[in-house]
């Protein structure tokens, strides 16, 4: 091709037509311009591909993240709502003088007592693309920063920090001293024990035993009331994603 057009040149020079000749040239010089820009677009529609592909990948798996999360905090919330419950009861039977059930005690206690939750969100795909600098793939910026806005949240968590901090410093000394330390908690377990038995009557009335129950309660409480902000966030997020992926 490129000798096809130098003949041409070459032709017009020796036949002394400068006009035609300029004519021509302008026109190989329009022509090359034009094959310049239509590389060029054409570089800039596969780099937009990518990108498109990159920003389906993400939000795709940014979807199923957030899923896990929803599925993570409904769990969390119906637990915590059952440990509260049992705390609930636990109280009331402490309150109660008479038919003190040992059996049903332990049964609660290490049901409400010796557990807890906390949140912690998947955020893999997040971090990864935050570092990677993909997450600006995401076209949409008012879903870009709902997404910042969500992960921010989840990261910080204060009351579930708040809540394994008192947990372990407050809670468990007392609940492993006054339940766990006694004849009744280790015959459950198969051990051999020359503690004491349980009195549940006196646990009725000790000051230090009911408040670390009531300090429980009211951490559960508030996990739960934080757990369920972090569920509307993380459905309504996972909504727009979706729309958004179907959109393309």
């Amino acid at each position: 091709m490129l000798k096809f057009f130098r003949r041409i040149r070459q032709k017009l020079l020796q036949e002394n037509r400068f006009s035609k000749y300029l004519l021509y040239a302008i026109g190989e010089i329009v022509l090359v311009m034009i094959g310049i820009l239509l590389a060029l677009q054409i570089n800039n529609w596969n780099e937009n591909l990518k990108a498109r592909k990159e920003e389906q990948r993400i939000l795709k798996l940014l979807k199923d993240e957030v899923s896990r999360d929803i599925s993570l905090l409904e769990n969390l919330i119906e637990s915590g709502k059952r440990r509260g419950a049992e705390m609930d009861s636990l109280m009331i039977m402490l309150a109660n003088k008479q038919n003190y059930d040992v059996s049903n005690f332990l049964r609660l206690s290490y049901s409400s007592l010796g557990f807890e939750g906390h949140f912690k969100s998947s955020a893999g795909t997040y971090e990864e693309s935050l570092a990677a600098g993909s997450i600006k793939s995401i076209t949409n910026e008012t879903l870009r920063q709902k997404i910042f806005s969500y992960y921010g949240d989840v990261k910080l968590n204060y009351t579930d920090k708040n809540a394994q901090k008192i947990i372990y410093e407050s809670i468990y000394p007392v609940f492993f001293k006054k339940i766990m330390a006694t004849n009744e908690a280790l015959q459950s377990a198969e051990l051999p024990s020359r503690l004491k038995p349980i009195d549940l009557m006196a646990l009725g009335k000790d000051p230090e035993f009911m408040a670390m129950i009531i300090q429980k309660r009211t951490a559960e409480t508030f996990q739960i009331f934080d757990w369920g902000i972090f569920l509307e966030k993380a459905t309504e997020l996972h909504k727009e994603i979706n729309q958004e992926i179907e959109h393309d």
